[in-house]
């Protein structure tokens, strides 16, 4: 990232697979700006309530150029956090179309050893950064978070939407059927996934390799059971992706500062007429500001140590 390019806050990167989910978020930019890093587009914008900005990109379907793209974007644009949003097919009936899902855990359902009369799962999964998921299930909580949904975009019977915060399988094949190998593959060995789809399983292995943290984000578009052309002819796929944009908007539109995070929590002492007691439970903090200050606090009592100051010029 160039220096001072997005003070005071670090941007998140909003991945997308396919160009209606990426127009469903540019709809929330303000005033986007291109970027091109290394022959790759990006738009950078501001969204509404929100103190950091979002740097946008279209990756195409599937796990492997989702990674590429991932990595990319994190070298370029050193990002609090990689979030990817779209839509998925439903895999349980109470995850209706238009709902969207928060990914607490993530499938990569592909993986297996094959021998003449068996096969042998061998599954690889991961899950979110604690603080990102907190913050969703914190800022979706109740129907609120709908209001960002933009005027127009289709809605059915039974809004407003859900939100589940449930795992998520992916992989590299569009599902459309009740009856598969893939469906009783899903149903038996990934039984809690209650979505599918095809780019979150890339995102997890950029995100570890990249130290950075992520989150999915999907708006259920179908339910995979043979029906996914006449609902995404009857708009399911642009309200799917207007769900899920309007819901990671919100995430991001929540999340704390960069500085709080680490900021240490200090126990409350317990004290009698006002006076801390003798073995209060108050521990040390050791904190040092941006100026070098160093603040300790022990036993009530606090003592400060001046670092290195800059000489008048």
């Amino acid at each position: 990232m160039h220096a001072g390019e997005f003070e005071p806050a670090s941007p998140v990167i909003v991945l997308t697979a396919i160009g209606l989910e990426y127009e469903a978020v540019r709809a929330h930019l303000v005033q986007p700006r291109r970027v091109i890093h290394e022959e790759t587009w990006f738009e950078v914008g501001a969204v509404r309530g929100a103190e950091r900005q979002i740097v946008l990109a279209e990756v195409g379907p599937g796990n492997r150029v989702t990674a590429a793209f991932a990595e990319r974007a994190r070298a370029r644009f050193s990002p609090r956090a990689i979030i990817f949003v779209g839509v998925a097919g439903s895999l349980k009936t109470d995850v209706r179309i238009g709902d969207v899902v928060v990914a607490d855990k993530i499938y990569a359902y592909e993986g297996s050893k094959q021998v003449s009369d068996a096969e042998f799962i061998r599954p690889a999964a991961w899950e979110p950064a604690h603080g990102l998921l907190q913050t969703a299930k914190h800022s979706l909580r109740g129907s609120e978070w709908t209001e960002r949904v933009l005027a127009g975009d289709f809605q059915q019977p039974g809004w407003p939407p859900a939100v589940h915060v449930k795992p998520v399988a992916a992989g590299e094949t569009v599902l459309d059927s009740l009856d598969s190998p893939l469906r009783d593959r899903l149903t038996r060995f990934f039984n809690d996934a209650v979505a599918v789809e095809m780019e979150s399983a890339g995102l997890a292995t950029a995100a570890v390799l990249g130290r950075v943290d992520m989150l999915t984000i999907r708006g259920i578009s179908d339910s995979a059971d043979g029906g996914k052309s006449v609902v995404d002819a009857r708009g399911s796929q642009q309200m799917a992706a207007a769900n899920a944009a309007a819901a990671a908007m919100t995430v991001i539109a929540a999340l704390p500062g960069d500085d709080s995070a680490s900021d240490p929590t200090v126990e409350e002492p317990r004290s009698v007429g006002g006076a801390p007691m003798a073995g209060s439970g108050w521990r040390q903090v050791n904190k040092a500001d941006r100026k070098g200050v160093v603040n300790a606090v022990q036993n009530g009592n606090q003592t400060i140590n001046y670092g290195p100051q800059p000489t008048d010029c």
